[in-house]
C-alpha cells in the first residue's frame, strides 16, 4: 500500500487514504475510491430509542475525521485537526489542495429518488457494469456502491444490538439497494439516499412516494425527515402539485418546523383543505409552506428551454434556498457568484453621471455597463466549472444523477442531462429606486446638479434624505416607475437567456433570491439615493424596499408582478410579512391573485411588530420565533443584528389595507 494512505489509516483519516491509495490514478477514482473507503469507516450513528429512521439528527459526514466529503465542494479539510492528528498529513494534504481545491461558487442538487426508490441501486450497479471493464470511471462507481452497501450492513448488525424496531432494520436490509415496496420503505430510502448524497435536499418527496401511498398516516415520520434536514443545516423539500396523502403528511409535519423550507407548487386545484392546512400554518409562525406558482414556473422554463419533455419540466424544485433544478436531471449552481447590481449603480454613479446631459444617457450607459460585468462573471463562473471537471468530481452525485453513468462523465464534468450555472443579484430594487431618484431630482426637477448630488449623497444630507424619500419608488403601483423597473430588470434578466454556451453549459440563469448576502453585500456600498445609507443592507427580495411598501400588499404585489420575471428563470424571491388578522382568505386571495399577475414566488413571515421589538430586547424568551429571510427561514435570534433590524423595518401589513 502507498506509504501516505497507510499513514492516513493509521490516524484514522478513511478519506485521505482512499485518495492516496492508488494516485496514479485520474481524479474522479480517487475521489470514489476515497468515499467508499469512507463509508466503509465510518461508525454507524448512534441509534435514539424511537426513532424509525436511521440515520437521525446528525451531521453524518462530521465524525471525527479531518478529512470528509462535502456535497458541493467534493471535499472539506479541517488543517488544524490534521496538523495535530500528523504534520507529515497536513502537509500532504496542503499540497493535494493545492491543486484541487474549490474555486468559489456552491451547488445545490437533488438525487433521483423517484428512480432509486423504484430501481433500487443494485440495478444502478448493473448499469455501471456494463460499462467497458477496467475503466477507472467504472471501477471507482462500483468501489462507491460497494461502499454503501458496507455501510448499511454495517448500521443494520448494530441497530440489532439496540431497541430499533423490527420493521426499520428489515426496510434496511433491502433498501435502496432493492426497489421500496411499501410506503415506510420508501422514507427510509428517502432517508438513506439524503444522507449519501450529502444531505443537501429532500427534492420532491409527494410526488416520489406517491405510488407507495396506501393511505398510511406517517406524519410523524416525515416529521423526523424533516428533523433531519433541520439538523444538518440544509434546505428544502417540494411538494405538489399532484396532490396526494403525502403531500398533506408533509403540511402537517412542517408545522411549528424551521426547515426544510417547504415549496409548495400552486395549482387552481389545490384542495381547500390543503390551503387551510397550510394557512394554519402560517398562523403559528412556522413560515412554511412558501408558495410557488406552478404554472408560471414551467411557461417560464418552457420559454427558455423548448427541447425538455414536460415529463421532466415536471420534476422542478426549487434546491437550497430556492435555486432551479430539475430533480435528478440537473447539475445546476446553488449560488455560482453574486452580481453586485447596487456596487456597480454607486460606482457607475461617482464615475458617469457628470458626463450624462440626459436621464436617458446615464440609465443607457449604467445598463451597458451592467450587461459587460455579468457577461464577465459567466464567464468566469464557466472556468470555475472547467476547473471542477478537471480536479474536483463529486461521486456521489455521478451515481445519483441520470445519464451520468451511460456518459461514463462526472457529474461536474457534463454528466447531468442538463448543466446550467446559477448566480443571483444583490440590490436590484435598491438599483431602481436609485435610478427613480436620479431622474427626479436631478433630470427633471433640476433640484441639484450632478455633483452636487453626489456631494450630499456621500455625506449623506439630511434634507437630501427627506426629498429622496419622496420620490416615485418601485411597490406603491406606480406604472410610470413600474415601467422603469421592468425595463431595467429586462435588461439584466436578458443578458443570460442571449449569453452563449461555453464548455459544456447549457445555459445561464439568474436566481433572485438574496439569502444572507444582503447584509454583506451591503457593507462594500456607499449611501445610495433609494435612501440607503452606507453600509446599510441591501434589498432582501423583489419586494418594495424596507418601509416603502405605504400603500399596501395589493400595491405591493402589483409593482413585483410587472417585473418581467418569466425571464429570470431562477425563483424571483418574494417576502411578504404579515400580522396574523391577515391569514386566512384575504391571504389565499392576495397569493392567487399575485400568480394571475405572472408573480412566481411567495415567502410569508406572520409576525407583530411588537413581537420583533421584544425579540430584539429579550431574544431569549423569543428563541422559538421563526422568520422568512431572502429565500429561507431561520429563527430571529440566529440573524445578526443587523439583519433582525432589516426584518423589523419591515411593513408589516395588516387585514384591510
Amino acid at each position: 500500500m502507498n506509504e501516505l494512505a497507510r499513514l492516513f489509516y493509521e490516524i484514522d483519516e478513511p478519506y485521505a487514504a482512499g485518495l492516496f491509495e492508488e494516485p496514479e490514478k485520474d481524479y474522479f477514482y480517487r475521489h470514489a475510491l476515497a468515499l467508499a473507503r469512507y463509508f466503509e469507516h465510518l461508525p454507524p450513528a448512534k441509534y435514539e430509542s424511537g426513532e424509525q429512521l436511521y440515520p437521525r439528527k446528525t451531521k453524518f459526514f462530521q465524525c471525527n475525521y479531518a478529512v470528509r466529503p462535502q456535497f458541493a465542494l467534493t471535499y472539506t479539510i479541517d488543517f488544524g485537526w490534521l496538523e495535530k492528528k500528523s504534520p507529515e498529513a497536513a502537509e500532504a494534504m496542503r499540497k493535494f489542495h493545492e491543486v484541487s481545491h474549490n474555486p468559489g461558487g456552491w451547488t445545490h442538487a437533488a438525487p433521483n429518488y423517484k428512480r432509486i426508490l423504484r430501481e433500487g441501486l443494485a440495478s444502478y450497479r448493473d448499469r455501471i457494469l456494463a460499462r467497458p471493464a477496467g475503466e477507472e470511471f467504472r471501477e471507482g462507481l462500483l468501489a462507491l456502491v460497494n461502499g454503501m452497501e458496507t455501510y448499511i450492513r454495517r448500521s443494520v448488525e448494530y441497530l440489532r444490538t439496540t431497541d430499533a424496531p423490527v420493521r426499520l432494520i428489515d426496510a434496511m436490509e433491502k433498501v435502496p439497494f432493492s426497489p421500496a415496496e411499501t410506503y415506510y420503505e420508501g422514507l427510509v430510502a428517502w432517508n438513506l439516499i439524503f444522507y449519501f448524497d450529502g444531505a443537501d435536499n429532500l427534492g420532491c418527496l409527494d410526488d416520489g412516494l406517491a405510488h407507495l401511498y396506501a393511505g398510511e398516516d406517517y406524519t410523524d415520520i416525515i416529521g423526523e425527515l424533516f428533523d433531519n434536514i433541520d439538523a444538518v443545516g440544509t434546505w428544502s423539500c417540494t411538494i405538489g402539485p399532484n396532490y396526494n396523502g403525502v403531500t398533506e403528511q408533509a403540511l402537517r409535519a412542517i408545522k411549528n418546523r424551521r426547515r426544510p423550507l417547504l415549496e409548495l407548487m400552486l395549482t387552481p386545484d389545490l384542495p381547500d383543505p390543503l390551503w387551510e392546512i397550510a394557512i394554519e400554518n402560517i398562523r403559528c409562525g412556522s413560515c412554511n409552506p412558501s408558495f410557488y406558482n406552478n404554472k408560471g414556473i414551467y411557461e417560464m422554463l418552457k420559454s427558455r428551454f423548448a427541447n425538455i419533455p414536460d415529463e421532466e419540466l415536471a420534476m422542478f424544485c426549487g434546491c437550497g434556498c430556492t435555486e432551479t433544478n430539475l430533480q435528478g436531471l440537473t447539475r445546476a449552481g446553488g449560488t455560482d457568484d453574486n452580481i453586485p447590481l447596487a456596487l456597480i449603480f454607486e460606482q457607475y454613479l461617482h464615475a458617469h453621471l457628470a458626463e450624462c446631459a440626459t436621464f436617458e444617457e446615464f440609465y443607457e450607459g449604467l445598463c451597458r455597463e451592467t450587461e459587460r460585468q455579468i457577461d464577465a462573471q459567466l464567464d468566469a463562473i464557466v472556468e470555475r466549472y472547467n476547473y471542477m471537471a478537471k480536479y474536483l468530481p463529486n461521486p456521489a452525485r455521478t451515481l445519483f444523477f441520470d445519464d451520468c453513468i451511460e456518459k461514463g462523465l462526472d457529474f461536474n464534468a457534463g454528466g447531468a442531462r442538463y448543466t446550467w450555472t446559477q448566480s443571483s443579484d444583490s440590490g436590484l430594487i435598491n438599483t431602481i429606486d436609485s435610478l427613480l431618484a436620479v431622474r427626479e431630482l436631478v433630470y427633471r426637477k433640476k433640484l441639484y446638479t450632478a455633483e452636487d448630488f453626489i456631494e450630499k449623497l456621500t455625506a449623506e444630507d439630511p434634507y437630501l434624505y427627506t426629498l429622496l424619500k419622496q420620490c416615485p419608488c418601485f411597490g406603491m403601483d406606480n406604472e410610470e416607475a413600474d415601467a422603469l423597473a421592468a425595463a431595467y430588470a429586462e435588461r439584466v434578466y436578458m443578458v443570460y437567456r442571449n449569453k452563449e454556451p461555453k464548455s459544456f453549459v447549457d445555459a445561464y440563469i439568474l436566481t433572485e433570491h438574496q439569502f444572507l448576502r444582503y447584509e454583506g453585500e451591503g457593507r462594500r456600498v456607499g449611501a445610495t439615493p433609494d435612501g440607503r445609507k452606507k453600509g446599510d443592507p441591501t434589498c432582501d427580495s423583489i419586494a418594495a424596499l424596507r418601509g416603502k411598501a405605504l400603500d399596501g400588499p395589493t400595491a405591493m404585489l402589483k409593482s413585483a408582478a410587472r417585473l418581467p420575471q418569466h425571464l429570470a428563470d431562477g425563483i424571483s424571491v418574494l417576502n411578504l410579512t404579515i400580522s396574523r388578522s391577515f391569514v386566512g382568505d384575504a391571504l389565499r386571495s392576495l397569493v392567487e391573485t399575485y400568480f394571475d399577475m405572472g408573480g412566481i414566488q411567495v415567502q410569508v413571515t406572520c409576525v407583530s411588530a411588537e413581537e420583533l421589538k421584544d425579540a430584539m430586547v429579550h431574544p431569549d424568551k423569543h428563541r422559538d420565533l421563526i422568520v422568512r429571510v431572502g429565500g429561507y427561514s431561520d429563527y430571529f435570534v440566529n440573524l445578526s443584528p443587523a439583519l433582525r433590524q432589516t426584518v423589523l423595518e419591515r411593513n408589516i401589513h395588516e387585514l384591510g389595507e
